[in-house]
């Protein structure tokens, strides 16, 4: 009987044992289960903004190498940007498409993927071979470009813009609505000048929807 009675005691002890450490309740499950999920709430958020903030960097220094090249090709042409629209016509589809593929192929080189904003949804150009707005491949994948809807006998020369003369932005940055083709919604967008510099605008600064301030001042049909 004594042995019996140990055995059964050593039993219980063991029982105990495991006993004390119980598994969470349906109700300790739930709450931390809500803390996860708060903290989650409160961090993605913040993931997310440092990530486009991150982005919209990328995105300006794009620009900038764009607008370099811009004013490299201004130095090589007589103080003209990049335009070939014909005479009195202040935009044209062709000579876009020919100009802008142009100032990719030689003074940007290899490097169609400056042309694609990271926060941009469409596929990364392998090439520069168009200036379409809805093709692949394209110069405005992801930004546009202000030479290209001047008339050239007015313009745009070196020596007339002066320094905040837009050159080039994120499509559809002032819009005050969702549009497909903006990159970073409608907080605004990039926005590169004549004198190389490049800034966020806000979307309530804009001229336009895909018209930077202050593109209206100097633009001259």
């Amino acid at each position: 009987m004594f042995w019996l009675s140990h055995r059964r005691s050593q039993a219980n002890r063991a029982r105990a044992a495991v006993g004390g450490r119980r598994a969470f309740t349906m109700v300790e499950l739930l709450v931390v289960i809500g803390i996860v999920v708060l903290l989650l709430s409160i961090l993605l958020p913040a993931v997310s903004a440092a990530r486009e903030r991150s982005r919209r960097t990328a995105c300006l220094s794009n620009l900038r190498q764009i607008g370099a090249a811009m004013i490299m090709y201004a130095n090589q042409s007589r103080g003209r940007y990049p335009n070939s629209n014909p005479p009195l016509t202040t935009s044209s589809y062709a000579d876009a498409n020919r100009v802008l593929t142009y100032l990719a192929t030689v003074y940007l080189g290899k490097s169609a993927a400056v042309f694609h904003c990271p926060s941009d949804v469409d596929p990364v150009p392998e090439r520069i071979e168009t200036a379409d707005y809805d093709l692949p491949n394209s110069a405005r994948v992801s930004y546009d470009f202000y030479t290209v809807f001047w008339v050239p006998e007015k313009g745009p020369i070196f020596g007339r813009l002066k320094g905040e003369a837009p050159m080039a932005w994120d499509l559809d940055g002032g819009s005050l609505k969702h549009e497909v083709d903006q990159n970073h919604g409608i907080g605004g967008g990039n926005v590169v000048f004549a004198d190389g510099h490049g800034e966020w605008q806000v979307n309530t600064a804009w001229d336009g929807a895909n018209w930077p301030n202050p593109a209206a001042k100097y633009y001259d049909r």
